[in-house]
């Protein structure tokens, strides 16, 4: 198994996943309030849509390290995990 292949998750990190989906959703919303996108006739260099942009981006990695070391854990839990060849780009 590479670092690289997609694993089928078990129980236990779907739930996990689950949870961090809801966390980040739950940010993002938050974030929309505080600061909604811009509309169609908003200064595109205007900063808080920057920082918007930047804190949409950090939610993004938050998510996507978080999905890695659900991924981790679970192989480490196990000692392997099933692939998810359907997943696979190769």
């Amino acid at each position: 198994m590479s670092r690289f292949d997609y694993v089928k998750y078990d129980d236990i990190a779907l739930e996990q996943q689950k949870l961090i989906k809801q966390f980040c959703q739950h940010v993002e919303q938050t974030l929309d309030f505080i600061v909604p996108p811009p509309s169609k006739d908003a200064k595109p260099d205007s900063n808080a849509f920057r920082s918007r942009a930047l804190a949409i981006t950090k939610l993004e990695e938050v998510y996507m390290w978080a999905g890695k070391a659900i991924r981790d854990q679970q192989i480490a839990r196990n000692s392997s995990a099933p692939l998810q060849e359907e997943r696979s780009d190769s």
